[in-house]
């Protein structure tokens, strides 16, 4: 498994009152956003008996940038790849706003994961693991944070390969990707997701 990372341990800039904010009082959550961008809530995806939201987030173009969703119970149960795979963590920034019923660190991460074999997948999320071992890396991704004492939630969204690239052309456009206006706009409406009780 090989891990290129990016560390970036800046605090989160302050609120800019230019961005929007959305409020999520049933689930004691906010998070900014562009503010050319806009917000709608969809039919919630929660499992949990509590219940739980699901929103999206599109950009000017309406383009979906993420999805947020609560009152998620996982139970990931890894069948494994049957080649190696190779994880890369391009970018992580921790979330010490984001508060976690279960004790959990949340913190955002830029990723892929790419199989020898097969399409790589490139992802931007909200998480509550460490970056993962070899043998986890060969499960995928996994997208989630933890949030109340029985259940989570995900705040990602997807960086699609171009139509015909294969797997180098896909990797190389995540990289460049980290480096563009549109990633850190995703990034800080991420990082900026917090506990609002």
């Amino acid at each position: 498994m090989a891990a290129l990372a990016v560390q970036s341990c800046a605090v989160p800039q302050p609120s800019d009152p230019a961005w929007s904010v959305q409020k999520i009082d049933s689930a004691s959550l906010e998070f900014e956003y562009p503010p050319d961008w806009s917000v709608r809530e969809v039919a919630a995806l929660a499992n949990d008996p509590a219940g739980g939201v699901s929103y999206h987030v599109y950009d000017a173009d309406g383009d979906l940038m993420a999805w947020l969703d609560t009152g998620i119970i996982t139970d990931q149960v890894c069948m494994g790849m049957q080649e190696p795979v190779t994880y890369t963590e391009y970018d992580s920034q921790p979330m010490p706003e984001l508060k976690s019923a279960q004790g959990t660190s949340q913190r955002f991460v830029y990723h892929s994961v790419a199989p020898s074999a097969g399409e790589a997948m490139v992802t931007y999320a909200v998480v509550s693991a460490p970056p993962p071992t070899a043998e986890q890396a060969s499960c995928g991704l996994f997208d989630f944070f933890t949030l109340t004492e029985s259940s989570g939630g995900r705040f990602s969204g997807v960086v699609p390969p171009d139509a015909g690239s294969g797997v180098s052309a896909h990797l190389e456009k995540a990289a460049a990707y980290a480096g563009s206006d549109e990633f850190r706009d995703v990034k800080r409406m991420l990082v900026s997701l917090r506990s609002s009780d």
